[in-house]
């Protein structure tokens, strides 16, 4: 029969920077915040194949005037 030899082997953390994992946190978040505050404000038309999207965002209430003003006094 053969013989079975089990080993182990122990890592030893070191020197392990705990800032690294925050760090990347943080850069991604400000990317996706990037990102986000990039397509609140496109502007343009995209045009494809498949159809076209227009990402000018605009109110659709426009109000140049008070629409009932108030008597004078």
């Amino acid at each position: 029969m053969a013989e079975i030899r089990e080993t182990h082997v122990v890592k030893e953390r070191g020197d392990r920077s705990v800032a690294t994992p925050w760090l990347a946190f943080i850069v991604g978040a400000l990317l996706v915040g990037v990102i986000a505050v990039f397509l609140l404000n496109a502007r343009g038309h995209f045009g494809g194949p498949g159809g076209s999207i227009d990402l000018n965002i605009k109110s659709p209430v426009t109000t140049t005037q008070p629409a009932n003003p108030g008597p004078a006094r």
